[in-house]
């Protein structure tokens, strides 16, 4: 990730089952948390645990500006953002 360029990165989730888990490395780099339970007692103020929901690309975000050493996550996702819309919108870029 470090060699990648940022005008040529796009960000992506696990999803649906692969949450940011404190063993991973990156871990230490999560600032967002979100309440969590098991999907038996889930409820629409709360994520499912253990699933990777769409918000989790925040944390995605934190992680990636955290290993690169950037504090401004708006400017990153920005950055991210204008990259992931020339892949998938040439014609509008």
């Amino acid at each position: 990730m470090a060699a990648i360029p940022l005008d040529r990165m796009m960000l992506e989730t696990d999803a649906p089952w692969c949450e940011v888990k404190a063993t991973h490395a990156g871990f230490k780099y999560v600032k967002t948390k979100w309440e969590t339970r098991k999907k038996e007692k889930h409820s629409l103020e709360c994520c499912v645990k253990n699933r990777c929901e769409p918000c989790h690309m925040q944390q995605v975000l934190e992680v990636v500006a955290g290993h690169r050493g950037i504090e401004d996550l708006d400017e990153l996702s920005t950055t991210l953002y204008d990259t992931t819309c020339k892949v998938f919108f040439p014609q509008e870029a």
